[in-house]
């Protein structure tokens, strides 16, 4: 599972204090930077995690995030998401609570932070 690998990498580089790595949030926590993935084209409603995200960072908070809302030409990744309505409404809610972070380095990922 890649939360092992990260686990065990932060454990290497001497950042476990640093990382958190969550199935579940405790209640209450909240976070400077939020990763994710290729996670986000695969959920029922990918537009309630953004809402999520947002209430769990800090105000000066980071998100780092991609997506890749197709299912292929050839339908070689069936387990996107694809529906426009879906789509919208997480363009949507992405402009209603995050602004675009400019970054050199992040190519294929966005970084957002809270509006």
């Amino acid at each position: 599972m890649n939360r092992d690998f990260v686990e065990k990498r932060a454990a290497a580089l001497g950042l476990s204090s640093q990382i958190k790595c969550c199935l579940e949030v405790p209640p209450g926590m909240q976070f400077e930077t939020i990763v994710c993935f290729d996670v986000l084209e695969h959920l029922p409603d990918p537009s309630q995690q953004l809402k999520e995200f947002h209430q769990l960072l800090t105000p000066q908070g980071k998100t780092l995030l991609n997506w890749y809302f197709f299912k292929g030409l050839n339908q070689e990744f069936p387990f996107h998401l694809e529906d426009p309505q879906l789509i919208a409404k997480f363009f949507d809610v992405l402009r209603q609570n995050f602004q675009e972070v400019f970054h050199p380095y992040f190519i294929t990922a966005r970084c957002y932070q809270p509006s």
